[in-house]
């Protein structure tokens, strides 16, 4: 008898279940356009790049990094900064120097929605900057040696909703850093 009601109860269940859920079906095979529709924006499409002149020393910002023991310094040339209305992307030329006073000259970009850099171009020991053979969109780490992009990404350039901020607030956030003491790798 036990087993009969345990049964029977089984089959209510799942008759009542079945009835719940068919109004949503129903809904979905309807003829109402709006209902299970999916409109796809426009697909992202990158602006031409055009190479900037070469940095020069009076319009370098020195830009404060996350970490206490990096051997480098960087430094964004404050008239070669740009967030594009069109793709989103912010352009800078950044300049790093080794403790030793070594330079590397980079023209890169960042896409904040994607968490993305890539690099248009390389300055060269005549003081130009040469489109790079290779140029591709790479994700932004939190490590290794390029680790500043990580900082641009985080603290200057990108908001906390993965949007280029404008190029004012960039450059106020490098005059006037945040301090970073304590920051570390906490989650948003």
């Amino acid at each position: 008898m036990l087993m009969r009601d345990i049964s029977f109860l089984y089959r209510v269940l799942f008759l009542i279940s079945a009835i719940v859920a068919s109004p949503c079906y129903a809904e979905l095979d309807s003829d109402d356009p709006d209902l299970g529709s999916f409109i796809e924006g426009a697909k992202w499409k990158e602006d031409n790049v055009i190479i900037p002149a070469f940095p020069r020393t009076e319009d370098l910002l020195k830009v404060e990094v996350d970490r206490a023991d990096m051997p480098f310094s960087f430094y964004i040339d404050s008239k070669n900064l740009s967030v594009s209305n069109n793709d989103g992307i912010t352009r800078y030329t950044v300049v790093i120097e080794s403790n030793s006073g070594a330079k590397n000259v980079l023209f890169e970009g960042i896409r904040c929605e994607t968490t993305e850099f890539r690099t248009f171009a390389y300055g060269t020991y005549d003081n130009k900057l040469v489109k790079a053979r290779t140029s591709k969109w790479t994700r932004i780490l939190n490590d290794g040696f390029m680790v500043h992009r990580y900082d641009f990404l985080r603290h200057y350039m990108c908001d906390e909703s993965q949007t280029s901020i404008p190029v004012k607030e960039v450059l106020r956030k490098i005059e006037y850093p945040e301090d970073f003491q304590g920051a570390g790798d906490e989650s948003d």
